[in-house]
């Protein structure tokens, strides 16, 4: 049921998710209890109306305690999403204004917990993969270092299509093709710009939007390209 309303962003889900840990708390379910502590910290990050930072770095860390040493790929969500609520801070010090200082220490948290999550990964865990090379990517772009962040959008990428995400492949191939632009990169951003492209095409009529999206960039890239020639 928790699961369920939290799906829905019902702030409802918090009442059972409290009352499944208590259960599996009572009957010694160490692993019920950090899968159920996981969730709702996701509850706390991803519901508008009861979105808490703090509360979901507080269940997230609780579920990574909990979990066994030998499950890897537990323990690497945890970490990943404690990535996911720094980079949260980040944007919210970022539309405050707060000083660089400040900003710095956001990302710096969220590159440390996303590259121990990367190193807990295995090899199959490929869904999980492309969204922390994703996010790793996003974390260089927000410092300035482009050079560092295309090896993992490029890791990104690959994971996507591996699990036959192509609309997920192409979204990272807009948002690399936007960073290049504004890093001056223009002959790589089209590139990146045009391969979104015919990701987006193949969907049809169901990306008609992000289509326009992508040619839009093309043509502003395109520009910039005749403004500037080499």
């Amino acid at each position: 049921m928790a699961h369920i309303q939290r799906e829905s962003h019902q702030r409802e889900c918090i009442a059972p998710y409290t009352e499944a840990i208590e259960l599996s708390e009572l009957i010694g379910d160490t692993q019920s209890t950090a899968v159920c502590d996981f969730y709702l910290g996701n509850a706390y990050l991803q519901i508008p109306a009861i979105r808490d930072l703090d509360q979901a770095e507080h269940y997230y860390q609780r579920s990574l305690d909990l979990y066994d040493s030998q499950d890897a790929l537990g323990r690497a969500q945890c970490y990943g999403s404690l990535g996911g609520v720094a980079l949260e801070r980040f944007d919210d010090a970022k539309g405050a204004r707060a000083p660089q200082a400040q900003l710095l220490t956001h990302l710096n948290t969220a590159l440390k917990q996303y590259r121990t999550a990367l190193d807990l990964l295995p090899p199959n865990a490929v869904a999980d993969l492309a969204v922390t090379h994703n996010q790793l990517g996003q974390i260089y772009c927000h410092a300035g270092d482009i050079d560092r962040a295309l090896p993992h959008f490029r890791d990104s990428i690959r994971y996507m299509e591996t699990q036959g995400d192509v609309y997920g492949a192409a979204q990272i191939r807009y948002n690399v093709a936007v960073a290049l632009f504004r890093a001056n990169r223009l002959p790589d951003a089209l590139e990146y710009a045009r391969a979104a492209l015919r990701n987006f095409e193949s969907f049809g009529p169901r990306a008609a939007d992000k289509i326009a999206q992508t040619r839009q960039l093309i043509a502003a890239i395109e520009s910039a390209m005749d403004s500037h020639p080499h």
